[in-house]
């Protein structure tokens, strides 16, 4: 992929039989279902970025379905309709705008549904993620449930995560890891802490300059937009779910938006990169915004609506919490939780924390959240990030016990992080950071945290649940049973209680953390019948069968964990002398 201004081939080929040109009349055209496309317009007036003078409407054939789609602006009088036709068929589109330069354009496109292959390749041909219809995980629009396991790339959009050409340059370096180590999805900023304004005066900090030119809100700058396009574009290609905020990170000193730039900042990214299938939030550590902004939880309401007004393609929507219990109550519960009621929300973030001491989180807010009613995905989006050796000795420990316990207790997606990634930090590059964050800890580069060993964990805990029903599994930490009485949490102290989900007919999975070698752990009310079980190491994702496995109904003692019961474990029962464990 070429530089920032390079519109990608895979578009260009696909749309080719039907880019408008001003004089353009009926053309016709061929896609595939959930591609993303463009209209490319333009128009004969001027009209102020955070319009939308123009609307495309498309009409599927067979069913009449409708999707109505707002042209973006993309500099000068230049306008792109960005879509993705939702299902197989002939689909006849128009436009419609009070601008005679954006009106009365129609055409045609038949859409060919994606082959196997295709979908193989790259899951994201499967439709757009949507929350299942039982509020507990993410499925694609074909109905097959997304394993959401996200890499944290919040600088994706710098200089120093350049994409360069012909699939080179430092982004391209990260992706091919990230792929390699199983990961489906990755966290992103679309305007990191309002940095656009407040950081690098000389704008070389995002490929592309700053999001508003001159520090004037009235003037966006298309060439960033379109440096964040070739990023949605990568990620897409690659197969994996976007997840970001729809326009920044609420935490800054100096807020230079009114609530009321922030609604069309919203709105504008969301009709800009909706066709890509992203899942939103609408502020990142939201909170802060009450302290920086003076905004109140209305105005974050507000904000919501306005998101959730221009979401044509009904994209997942949540808001992103700080980690900090500090706040006044709701607003101190380290997820999205205080917006349970809104209309516009529909799934939760969490942020647990970036302390050790704050481990402990996990469970609980996971189990917390999971509990509201009515039901809705929990995703834990940011948790304890891996950290260098000298801050953290037991990093790999740290990063492997985070997924496993936000897994099985309810989560259907985790956000691994490493400081040096999240940032991208590069001290040679002069657009690097080398703020306060990076002066009080030891940040590695970016080469070298790409290697941090909790990153390679994710794979294993992949691995294992994508191959059995994972989202058919229930929380089952009050079945177990540690020394004669109950689980309990974990606590900012002790990380060591175990955690157990279960398809109860057929599947049960315990993870059981360091710390209980000497220790009888119990699990109650397992189905009568022949089990198998496993331990699965989640070091390396190698098996060691177990022959003393349960041979009955009631209460069953786990066995000894192997090579003394040091390290952590998970324990897999599969009910069935046939079955194969995972």
């Amino acid at each position: 992929m070429a530089g920032s201004d390079h519109v990608p081939a895979r578009r260009l080929i696909e749309l080719a039989p039907h880019v408008l040109a001003p004089e353009s009349a009926v053309r016709a055209g061929k896609a595939a279902a959930w591609s993303v496309l463009e209209l490319a317009l333009r128009a004969e007036a001027d009209h102020a970025w955070w319009a939308f003078p123009v609307r495309a409407d498309f009409v599927h054939a067979a069913s009449a379905t409708r999707l109505s789609v707002n042209g973006f602006w993309d500099g000068d009088r230049s306008w792109r309709v960005r879509f993705a036709l939702p299902q197989p068929g002939e689909w006849t589109w128009s436009t419609t705008s009070s601008d005679p330069g954006l009106t009365g354009r129609s055409g045609r496109l038949s859409a060919e549904a994606p082959s196997a292959e295709r979908i193989a390749a790259n899951p994201n041909c499967r439709g757009h993620v949507r929350p299942s219809g039982d509020g507990r995980y993410f499925e694609y629009a074909d109905g097959t449930p997304c394993f959401l396991l996200a890499d944290t790339l919040w600088a994706a959009n710098t200089a120093r995560c350049g994409l360069a050409a012909n699939g080179g340059g430092p982004f391209h370096t990260w992706l091919s890891d990230r792929l390699g180590k199983g990961f489906t999805a990755v966290l992103i900023q679309q305007v990191h802490g309002f940095g656009d304004l407040d950081h690098d005066p000389d704008g070389q900090r995002n490929e592309g300059g700053h999001l508003f030119l001159e520090r004037d809100l009235s003037r966006l700058n298309a060439a960033h937009c379109r440096a964040r396009d070739a990023r949605f574009d990568a990620f897409w290609d690659a197969g994996l779910v976007c997840a970001a905020p729809v326009a920044w990170w609420g935490k800054t000193k100096h807020c230079v938006f009114s609530i009321e730039w922030a609604r069309r900042l919203s709105a504008y990214q969301m009709v800009r990169y909706g066709a890509y299938g992203p899942i939103w939030c609408i502020s990142g550590e939201y909170q802060y915004t009450f302290r920086d902004c003076g905004w109140t939880a209305a105005d974050l309401d507000s904000l919501g609506q306005a998101a959730q007004s221009c979401n044509a393609f009904r994209r997942p929507m949540s808001i992103h919490p700080s980690g900090s219990t500090r706040w006044p109550a709701p607003h101190n519960a380290q997820s999205s939780r205080p917006f349970q009621e809104s209309g516009w929300l529909d799934h939760h973030w969490l942020q647990t924390g970036q302390s050790i001491a704050n481990l402990h989180y996990v469970a609980e807010r996971c189990t917390e959240n999971c509990a509201l009613e009515p039901a809705r995905p929990v995703f834990c989006a940011e948790a304890y990030y891996e950290r260098v050796a000298a801050d953290d000795p037991e990093r790999a420990y740290h990063q492997r016990w985070q997924p496993w316990t936000a897994f099985l207790n309810g989560a259907c997606g985790y956000g691994y992080g490493a400081v040096g990634i999240w940032q991208f930090y590069d001290p040679d590059d002069p657009a690097g950071e080398t703020g306060k964050a990076e002066l009080k800890m030891a940040v590695p580069r970016w080469q070298e945290a790409l290697a941090a060993p909790g990153s390679a964990a994710m794979r294993y805990v992949r691995d294992f649940l994508t191959a059995c029903e994972w989202w058919r599994l229930e929380p089952w930490r009050d079945r177990l049973r540690v020394d004669g009485g109950a689980n309990p949490f974990p606590t900012e102290t002790d990380i060591s209680p175990p955690h157990a989900a279960a398809i109860p007919a057929g599947l049960c999975v315990v993870y059981v953390p360091r710390g209980n070698a000497g220790r009888t752990i119990e699990i109650e009310g397992l189905a009568a019948g022949a089990w198998r079980a496993a331990w699965l190491s989640p070091r390396d994702g190698s098996q060691r069968p177990e022959p003393a496995a349960p041979r009955g109904a009631g209460t069953w003692t786990i066995p000894p964990r192997p090579e003394g019961g040091g390290e952590d474990w998970v324990l897999v029962l599969k009910r069935g002398e046939e079955q194969r464990l995972a």
